[in-house]
């Protein structure tokens, strides 16, 4: 999964995948969870991002979802 400011950008925001344990796979499920740890994201800055995930199976890449990537500011405060 990519996230970019918009379409067409050459920089990302973030990268999620299973190489680094951002997606898991459950197949007997069919489930993908993407889960982006705080640390990665305390800095987002508010903005309304595209994103994409696609599934290589090493012979074919698909095209899974896409769609926006909204950050939010905080509502609750510490």
């Amino acid at each position: 999964m990519t996230v970019r400011p918009f379409m067409g950008a050459t920089t990302t925001t973030v990268v999620a995948s299973t190489d680094n344990g951002y997606i898991t796979l459950d197949p007997t499920q069919g489930r993908v969870t993407v889960n982006i740890p705080y640390g990665i994201t305390e800095d987002f800055v508010p903005s309304r991002q595209v994103y994409d995930l696609i599934f290589d199976s090493g012979t074919e890449i698909t095209r899974i979802l896409e769609g926006t990537f909204v950050v939010t500011q905080a509502v609750t405060l510490p």
